[in-house]
């Protein structure tokens, strides 16, 4: 079935619920099948704030990723974590393409409705710019 499984994960309800079926999935695609799960610190690259440092915000997001990890371990599944930094949802799509992901799964949102209304949602990003198939979780 798979071979490799990405998951996007922002500690959201909906990405643990990604997580979920990425480990699932995995399970049924064999003991070969890889879940990578990646996390993203976003970045405004137009800002002219000074971040604090990267290893401040890591923690917090390694925090975030840290039940995805636990999850995966439960199954059995084998399961890699990256944390980077940029823009999610072109950061996501770049793992993807660049690991070869056979399935890419993401939460369906992440942000309040404002938020969303404001800047766009990342999980539309993803469907419309990845190049491989996307299972979008709610």
């Amino acid at each position: 079935m798979y071979s490799k499984i990405m998951v996007a994960v922002d500690g959201s309800e909906n990405s643990m619920r990604a997580v979920e079926q990425a480990a699932m999935l995995a399970e049924a695609s064999g003991p070969e099948c890889l879940v990578r799960l990646l996390s993203v610190i976003a970045i405004d690259v137009y800002s002219d704030m000074v971040y604090d440092p990267l290893e401040a915000h890591g923690d917090a997001q390694l925090e975030k990723i840290r039940p995805a990890i636990e999850l995966c371990a439960k199954r059995g599944v084998h399961a890699e974590a990256f944390l980077l930094h940029g823009r999610p949802a072109e950061e996501i799509v770049r793992v993807a393409e660049d690991g070869r992901a056979d399935l890419l799964v993401i939460g369906s949102r992440g942000l309040n409705a404002l938020q969303e209304l404001a800047i766009g949602s990342v999980s539309h990003k993803v469907i419309k710019h990845a190049t491989c198939p996307v299972l979008v979780v709610k």
